[in-house]
């Protein structure tokens, strides 16, 4: 560790930690402070500094650095007892950092010595001093991974104390640090107390920096992740930018994530009103109605905590007390560390799903992951609403050892429908049925795919339903794909691995129910990587370019908008149709003949949104048709694959 550090990189962030903490004890402002100690027996280092009232401060090292009870390095004057320091200004305060062992910082590459801080104004007594040591404490370690090389000190990586704070025999508090570069794709810091700590951590390869709190107790674990904002810690400070992460998809068997009506993932459920502001003067309302909008994704229900760059999920919305619609999005970084309601920008112009009050809506999701790998959730209605959120894939960042499948989107054809004797016999499904459908091996889905891309569309059930699509042959999922109400139509994309016979199984709850099922791609060994990106809005009728008009066909262009490259050969589209003034529906293909086939369906009114999987042609576009009356469609590309 360099001796100037501190005083260079960290001296903003332990005024911070004093302002919070309140600093050790006041005195009247001088041009000096100083301190008196009692040290146990062994080798210290002390580094004296100060900050200005002016804001300035002494840069390039330490104002005067000392050694105790003897000079072993670089003949460095030995401690006096007391000691203090003059400066050619008023002080606001004084800092004090204590090593042992400093012959150690420079050699010793275990860094199994302590480090302590203190903060004061004026003179203090800071009486029998305590440390840190491996025997007494614990430490904070993990791996650094990226998909760029990562040599030693790539991560520089200096943390600060901010609770559960020791005190000298005097009572004057004492801060744990350390401050120490990485070493290859791991890091270690010195031995630290337990407690909470603001860490400042900088990508010296690319300047990215990230300021955020972190928790040590014993002997703690954190993964820093460098292709994610923040390096993966929450409530952060974020100086710089993450290119988007192309990665191949690792599927899940569904597992539920979320379910505010029994306070899973999201405590103080149902989701209420807004994006999780509130003005209330009252710290912990402010904190219950963030959390009331927060989703944490990474480290959950499979997905691994680091080198993940977006989580594939089914969301559903219930209990909704008045209509309304739902939006994710990336949790943003803060503006300050300890200011969460500045954590909230612009949100991105993408809806997810709309519900009428009392309604069970399903939509599948592909939520590009945000700070700490959370989503944030926007409730845009009058009322609260249940959110359930059961997770079925993830994607990764194409770091070193990650070999996720890759997808091929394919023109969309139909696989499965009970009312015309396609893929079994002309039938609905009855009460508690179960039946297969080959979904591998049949049209353009090749046998030994990972995993089938299609939508799932309810047709007309005579009692409210769900459905649920699993691999044949193995125990049957107790998830959703799509909740019917009696008489409805809902669509909904389902990525499902194929089972025994290259089959999928579904089940029907209640009632008389059809099912269509339409193929729209697959993940396999082959294909494109999958890139996840912030919604844009390529298609809104209501804004221009007026309604579809019944049997209307539009092209979109999708290739070279902005965030979707001119390589993508697919993208993912979320598409809303708003106001339909009769039952329709909506195919989305590539371009040639249109397929028999649909992505999204409707009755009068009201909106509903699905997401859609679809290649891009060669001209950078893909074609949308709707069949009956006039309807607006919006749509937002929320990934390409390429």
């Amino acid at each position: 560790m360099s001796r100037s550090c501190i005083a260079r990189r960290c001296l903003a962030a332990v005024a911070v930690v004093a302002s919070v903490l309140g600093g050790a004890p006041t005195a009247a402002l001088a041009n000096s402070f100083g301190f008196r100690w009692s040290l146990p027996a062994g080798q210290y280092g002390i580094g004296l500094e100060y900050q200005c009232t002016n804001g300035s401060r002494p840069t390039g090292g330490y104002s005067q650095y000392y050694e105790y009870p003897t000079s072993v390095f670089n003949n460095n004057p030995i401690l006096p007892n007391p000691v203090s320091l003059n400066a050619p200004c008023t002080i606001d305060f004084g800092r004090i950092e204590i090593y042992s062992n400093p012959v150690g910082q420079n050699g010793d590459p275990s860094g199994d010595y302590g480090r302590v801080a203190f903060t004061v104004r004026g003179s203090a007594n800071l009486g029998d001093i305590p440390f840190p040591t491996p025997a007494t404490a614990g430490r904070l370690s993990g791996k650094i991974v990226a998909r760029t090389p990562v040599p030693d000190g790539r991560l520089s990586i200096d943390i600060f104390q901010t609770t559960d704070l020791l005190t000298t025999s005097t009572g004057v508090p004492i801060t744990a640090f350390s401050s120490r570069p990485s070493a290859g794709a791991t890091y270690r810091t010195s031995p630290l107390w337990d407690g909470e700590y603001i860490a400042v951590v900088t990508d010296t390869s690319t300047g990215n920096r990230a300021t955020g709190l972190l928790q040590v107790r014993g002997q703690a674990n954190f993964d820093f992740d460098l292709d994610a904002p923040c390096f993966g810690m929450d409530a952060c400070e974020w100086v710089g930018s993450v290119p988007d992460s192309a990665g191949g998809f690792h599927p899940l068997a569904p597992t539920r994530v979320a379910d505010t009506r029994r306070g899973l993932g999201i405590p103080h459920g149902p989701v209420t009103p807004g994006d999780g502001r509130n003005p209330d003067i009252n710290y912990f309302e402010r904190l219950v109605t963030y959390e009331n909008h927060e989703l944490q994704l990474a480290g959950v229900g499979g997905v691994p905590r680091v080198g993940v760059s977006a989580v594939l999920l089914n969301l559903t919305v219930t209990g909704g007390a008045t209509d309304g619609s739902l939006k994710l999005f990336p949790k943003p970084p803060n503006a300050a560390v300890f200011d969460h309601q500045s954590s909230f920008g612009a949100i991105p112009d993408s809806t997810q799903l709309y519900w009428k009050a009392g309604e069970d809506v399903p939509n599948l999701v592909l939520a590009k992951l945000g700070v700490g790998g959370k989503v944030r959730i926007a409730n845009v209605s009058y009322g609260p609403v249940h959110v359930i959120a059961d997770v079925v894939g993830w994607y990764d960042q194409s770091q070193p050892g990650q070999s996720g499948a890759r997808l091929t989107a394919v023109t969309p054809e139909r696989f499965l429908d009970t009312r015309n004797a396609i893929g079994g016999p002309t039938r609905p499904f009855s009460p508690g049925e179960s039946r297969n459908i080959q979904v591998s091996g049949r049209g353009r889905i090749p046998s030994g795919a990972a995993s089938v891309v299609a939508t799932v569309t309810g047709v007309a059930p005579t009692a409210q339903t769900y459905v649920t699509a699993w691999p044949a042959g193995t125990t049957r999922f107790e998830t959703s794909v799509i909740n019917v109400a009696p008489g409805a139509i809902r669509p909904n994309l389902v990525t499902v691995a194929p089972g025994s016979g290259g089959a999928w199984s579904l089940f029907n709850e209640r009632g008389n129910h059809d099912l269509l099922v339409d193929v729209t791609g697959y993940y396999s060994t082959q294909g494109g990587l999958v890139t996840s990106i912030t919604p844009v809005r390529v298609i809104d009728t209501q804004r221009s370019g007026g309604q579809f008009t019944p049997g209307a066909t539009r092209a979109l262009r999708v290739r070279g908008v902005s965030g979707v490259p001119a390589n993508a050969v697919a993208v993912y589209l979320n598409t809303t149709i708003i106001d339909g003034t009769d039952g329709s529906y909506l195919t989305v293909w590539p371009g040639g003949p249109r397929p028999e086939t649909s992505n999204l369906n409707w009755t009068a009114g009201g909106r509903r949104s699905n997401l859609v999987l679809v290649p891009v042609a060669a001209d950078g576009t893909v074609q949308m048709y709707n069949a009956f009356g006039n309807v607006h469609v919006a749509a937002e590309v929320v990934a390409w694959v390429g």
